[in-house]
């Protein structure tokens, strides 16, 4: 897909998959033994989840149907073992919701935003098919660089924006905007958009 490299957030997201702790859950005391072992399992749900995520590819029905069973099987997850030590601590929860946060826009491009997305990939469009809201590690070390790709995240002057609103509609692009928002806010946490319209 010529949108996005979701792959990047994905690259992300290991990490914070692969540190979730589950010790904690064992032994927490509002846990019982069958909360600990389905924290084991959860965890090895999230560890699978960020090792596959690098690999998705939106354009391919069975492998988001797949997606989509894993996004609800860890939202299954935190809702019955978050009270566990280790999954309600800081890092769990940050885990969590960076999970429901890709899972909800991956599922948003792939889906909700897929027609309008083909309209304006049908135009040839530029700043659609160059459009990388998201800067490397590298980048993040440099303030300008920093700065410049907050400044142009929906495009170089936001035409991104125009370009959505041209060939689709208002309520598209504020779909969109908000999942990347979101997606910002809840995971790369690279730009402050309080005034983003």
């Amino acid at each position: 897909m010529g949108l996005l490299n979701l792959v990047i957030i994905g690259i992300a997201l290991v990490g914070y998959a692969h540190g979730a702790s589950v010790a904690g859950a064992v032994s927490g005391k509002n846990c019982t033994q069958a909360d600990a072992f389905h924290a084991l399992s959860c965890a090895f749900r999230m560890q699978d989840f960020g090792s596959k995520i690098q690999e998705l590819d939106i354009d391919d029905k069975s492998e988001m149907k797949e997606f989509k069973r894993s996004c609800d099987a860890l939202d299954n997850c935190f809702k019955t073992i978050g009270h566990c030590e280790g999954f309600n601590d800081e890092d769990g929860k940050k885990a969590f919701t960076m999970v429901k946060t890709y899972c909800g826009t991956v599922n948003y491009v792939a889906n909700d935003f897929a027609a309008c997305g083909q309209k304006i990939d049908n135009t040839n469009s530029t700043c659609y098919d160059d459009w990388d809201p998201f800067l490397d590690d590298e980048d993040l070390k440099d303030k300008k660089k920093v700065e410049e790709g907050c400044k142009n995240f929906f495009g170089k002057d936001q035409c991104l924006k125009k370009e959505i609103l041209q060939h689709c509609s208002k309520k598209e692009w504020e779909g969109f905007r908000d999942h990347f928002i979101a997606l910002n806010n809840d995971v790369m946490k690279q730009c402050d958009f309080k005034n983003v319209v």
